[in-house]
């Protein structure tokens, strides 16, 4: 007998201050390119990817790329709506970009899609880092982080774990098909 496979369609926020790699990481994952030039988002890009679980079940990651500039402060959590899972961006070669996540980011997303799993990326790892790996992990050990992890755009590093991660964690969380 085959098994039936289920469709589904996770929404996962993709948030963070400005110039963090947040469209650079998302690129990465659905097309596996990574680009140089830096062009701010304007309020949220789309995207999404096939995606397989462990379980074998098949369906959609639906990304959403949230502006990190101040000026969609208003609109952000509208795009908030319906979110199971958020990956909140740092870039680790710039330790202020850290320091709105507990602060803003994560309150933000408590606010308007509370107890949905969080994973804390810290970005360009490719690079050189201007914040320890213990301070990150201190904050997503107070943000209750599921997952802290450390990626590049640039090289791939642990961009489709991130992605992986969170996508189990929605499924085990909203869709509850443990057998």
């Amino acid at each position: 007998m085959m098994e039936k496979s289920v469709n589904f369609i996770f929404k996962v926020l993709v948030i963070g201050e400005p110039a963090t790699g947040k469209t650079s990481l998302v690129k990465k994952y659905v097309s596996g390119h990574f680009s140089q030039d830096y062009r701010a988002s304007i309020g949220t890009n789309l995207y999404i990817k096939k995606i397989r679980l462990k379980s074998g079940d098949e369906g959609k990651i639906q990304l959403w790329d949230i502006a990190g500039q101040e000026r969609w402060i208003q609109m952000r959590h509208t795009y908030y709506r319906g979110a199971q899972g958020a990956l909140i961006l740092g870039d680790v070669t710039r330790e202020k970009s850290f320091l709105q996540i507990e602060d803003f980011w994560y309150s933000d997303i408590q606010k308007y899609c509370p107890d949905i799993p969080v994973i804390l990326i810290g970005n360009k790892i490719d690079l050189i880092s201007s914040i320890s790996e213990e301070k990150i992990n201190d904050i997503g050990n107070r943000i209750n982080a599921n997952s802290i992890l450390f990626t590049s755009a640039k090289n791939g590093e642990n961009v489709e774990k991130a992605f992986k991660i969170i996508s189990e964690l929605i499924h085990e969380r909203f869709f509850n098909l443990k057998k």
